[in-house]
Formats: structure tokens, C-alpha cells, sequence
């Protein structure tokens, strides 16, 4: 088994259906880790099926944290993402477990590893005052006294970000992001576009079936409304329309298709800006994406191969 630092940690990304759940969870046999959700739709609690949440058997006895979340009701943020998973990893270092991050939100993972302006250790951004209540003069006369450093910085013909910049220096936090003291090995699983493309029209043909409409049809039974249904992720707009008849399964994968390569597409544009993020071939096999996973984590951070 390969020993990690303890203040490393691991995030394997990369765009929907490139292979992350799979890396993740070998990668975490491997390391002797646990991985903790970064995917928000996967961290709605009620939801299944629709967001392709690893199984007990995809997992294999892995535990995997940040599953459940949210309700599928509830607002959820970037900050009360970062406080929670901040919390799992202190704790998986507790339990001497590597922490991996695996999901496609990248902003979750780069809040997480880099830090984000929204306070202190992951705590959410105090509500800024209505930018209408006060005065922009006032407030940005205010903001120099409270913060100079901040009040240079800050877009002074925004009222929405001078008034959230001022929030943050009422509550005496920095306004500057907060540096968490991890070391971060990000890995990208890359796979051609044409060849995620035909995973993707693979999966959405697997998707939308019995299973999600089961699921959607037990959101209802719950009294979710079907606009908080649709919009719960890519799937489930979709097998509404198939429920009620408005469209045809191999409409509802049709489309489910449309909209996922569309949003891997975006998520490819993220990744491609994210910073330090080492790629590998998603293409490859499971074992050769292991063996330069682990190569990678040897390289940046191990202590000792036991």
C-alpha cells in the first residue's frame, strides 16, 4: 500500500462519464483513503438514480462522504459545501484515511483546495445589506475605513460586490481568500470528445429507463413539485415529459444526451483552466489509469511505499 502525506490531498475531475468514480475508488484502495462527494447533484439526498451516485457495489466497501448533503429542496452553497467537506477531511486524517475528492463541480473542488472569498475555514459569507438601503458613498467611505487593502481592490462601480465586500469586513473576516494548508495532487481523466460523446449517448440510453422513472414518480409521491423535479439535474425534466406523455423514451434519451454533452462540454472548458491539474488517459484501462495515478501521487507527496 502506498503511504500519502498527511496533509495531502487527492482530487480526481473531470468531465460526466470520463471515468471518475472508477479511478477514485481504486485510487482509494490503493492509498487506503476515502473519497468524499464533489459533484452537487450528487449531493442531494432523495436522488439516485438520475445523478449516477456510485452504488454499494461500484464503491466495493469504499466509504464515500457528501452523498446526502442537501435536500433536494434546499438551497446548498459553495460555502456550505466547503465547511462540510473541510470538517471530512480534518477527519478522514483523524481516521488516517488519504482524503480524495472525486466529482465534476469544480468550483467545489477549487474553493475547497484554494480557498474562496466567503470567509473564514468554509463559513458562509455574512448577507450583505441591501444594496438599496444604504447609500454607495457611504458604504465605500465606510469600506476604506474597515478595510483599505479591500477597498482598493474592490470594483467600486458595483454596488453588489462593495456592499459584499463591506459585509465581510463588518464581520471582521478578511475579505482576501483564506489558504487551506493542504497539498493537492488534482488528476483529470482526459477522453477524447468523440469518444465521450459515445459514452455519453451510452449512458443517457442506460439512464432513462424503469429505474429513474420509478424514482421520479416516488419524488412526486413525496410532494416535491414537479419544477423542483426538473430542475433537479440533467434526466429529470426529461423523464417528467416521459411520465406524462409528452415525449417518447428514445425522445427522453435524445434529449438527456443533447443537454449532457453540452454540460460535459462546459466542464471540459473549466477544467481546462483549472490550475495544476495533471492529466491521464481516460481511455486506458482501469489498471494502466491506476498505475499512472499512483505514479503521480509518488512523485508529488509520498512518504514511504509499504
Amino acid at each position: 500500500m502506498t503511504q500519502v502525506a498527511s496533509e495531502a490531498v487527492l482530487a480526481v475531475m473531470g468531465p460526466t462519464a470520463a471515468g471518475k468514480t472508477a479511478l477514485a475508488v481504486a485510487l482509494a484502495r490503493a492509498v487506503g483513503g476515502e473519497l468524499i462527494n464533489a459533484d452537487s447533484r450528487q449531493a442531494i439526498a432523495e436522488l439516485r438514480i438520475g445523478v449516477c451516485k456510485p452504488t454499494p457495489g461500484e464503491l466495493g466497501g469504499v466509504p464515500c462522504h457528501g452523498l446526502d448533503w442537501r435536500r433536494l429542496d434546499e438551497p446548498f452553497t459553495v460555502a456550505e459545501f466547503v465547511a462540510l467537506a473541510s470538517r471530512q477531511l480534518a477527519q478522514c486524517r483523524e481516521r488516517e484515511q488519504a482524503p480524495i475528492l472525486v466529482g465534476g463541480t469544480g468550483l467545489y473542488v477549487r474553493a475547497l483546495l484554494e480557498g474562496f472569498d466567503f470567509g473564514v475555514a468554509g463559513e458562509p459569507l455574512p448577507s450583505p445589506p441591501d444594496p438599496g438601503g444604504e447609500d454607495l458613498a457611504q458604504a465605500l467611505a465606510e469600506l476604506e475605513r474597515l478595510s483599505p487593502d479591500k477597498y482598493l481592490e474592490v470594483d467600486r462601480r458595483n454596488p453588489r460586490r462593495v456592499f459584499r465586500a463591506l459585509a465581510l469586513a463588518r464581520s471582521g473576516v478578511a475579505a482576501a481568500k483564506v489558504r487551506p494548508g493542504w497539498r493537492a495532487l488534482r488528476l483529470g481523466c482526459m477522453v477524447p470528445p468523440e469518444v465521450l460523446r459515445g459514452r455519453i449517448s451510452r449512458r443517457s440510453d442506460q439512464l432513462v429507463g424503469a429505474a429513474l422513472r420509478q424514482e421520479v414518480e416516488a419524488l412526486l409521491d413525496a410532494g416535491f413539485p414537479p419544477s423542483t423535479i426538473a430542475e433537479a439535474a440533467i434526466g429529470y425534466r426529461e423523464a417528467l415529459a416521459w411520465i406524462q406523455g409528452a415525449v417518447s423514451r428514445e425522445g427522453a434519451v435524445a434529449q438527456v444526451a443533447q443537454r449532457t454533452w453540452r454540460y460535459a462540454r462546459s466542464q471540459m472548458t473549466w477544467l481546462r483552466k483549472e490550475p495544476d491539474l495533471v492529466w491521464i488517459d481516460g481511455t486506458a484501462d482501469l489498471g494502466k489509469m491506476l498505475e499512472s495515478a499512483l505514479q503521480l501521487v509518488e512523485r508529488r507527496f509520498t512518504k514511504e511505499a509499504i
